[in-house]
């Protein structure tokens, strides 16, 4: 922080990355597989999309601080078995993670989570006692944001990365948005004045694809918003170059 600026309260950087999906969003359902069988599979779940939120160290270099989870909760209350027992509801989650498995005797539902974007084919079964199973598919989807601020006045903000490249191989993402806030402080008698504020945004293969420049007075703010369909996949980044004042992102 330049001695010439005093810190302020900070106003948050959001980055926002949004896929698209053919699965439905809201209240979901699923009743018997194909062939039906002694087990029948009846499960509901709330809601078909989720979003991952990932939570940066403020005044970090991209240190992250905390991942806040999509979580998914499959409810098996009304499945049921003619050739026996139901002993176990579970959830394949389909992005690598291990299957998710309750004792049908304690529990009905089954908790899924995942801290990655992208559309997920997960396969949800049940079986009994006499060795019987039925399952079914549902495509999840999951978004993800990113969250960063500072806390500190600068001159010189830490460029933001944020990774396109999803999780799964069902869909490519299909939108990302971006959206910066900041603050130019007012100074002490002496110091303090306008700044220069331009904002950079660089794709997978650094390529620049926006850029916005603005001109903020001592004790102002501005925004910048920036979204793009269909995007390359990859690790993109935010810079932020300042003239003059020291700013709050």
């Amino acid at each position: 922080m330049s001695a010439q600026c005093p810190a302020h309260r900070l106003l948050p950087l959001l980055l926002a990355l949004l896929l698209s999906t053919s699965a439905l969003a809201g209240c979901l359902h699923g009743d018997d597989e194909a062939k039906p069988g002694p087990v029948k599979l009846v499960w509901t779940l709330d809601a078909t999309n989720g979003t991952v939120h990932h939570m940066m160290v403020p005044n970090s270099n991209n240190q992250t601080q905390d991942i806040m989870q999509a979580t998914f909760e499959f409810d098996f209350n009304e499945t049921y078995s003619e050739g026996g027992d139901v002993t176990e509801f579970f959830v394949i989650p389909g992005d690598g993670s291990p299957t998710v498995v309750v004792d049908a005797s304690s529990q009905s539902i089954v908790s899924v989570d995942y801290d990655s974007h992208g559309i997920f084919r997960a396969t949800v079964g049940a079986n009994d006692s006499e060795g019987n199973s039925a399952t079914g598919e549902v495509l999840l989807r999951v978004e993800y944001m990113v969250h960063y601020n500072n806390t500190q006045a600068t001159g010189d903000p830490n460029p933001v990365w944020f990774e396109l490249t999803g999780g799964s191989e069902e869909a490519s993402p299909a939108r990302v948005d971006v959206s910066c806030h900041v603050v130019n402080p007012p100074g002490f008698t002496f110091f303090g004045g306008p700044s220069t504020v331009t904002w950079t945004v660089h794709d997978g293969e650094d390529a620049e694809v926006d850029s916005q420049t603005a001109e903020v007075a001592e004790g102002a703010e501005a925004d910048y918003e920036f979204f793009r369909t269909n995007p390359e996949a990859g690790g993109w980044r935010l810079e932020i170059a300042v003239d003059g004042n020291d700013i709050e992102t």
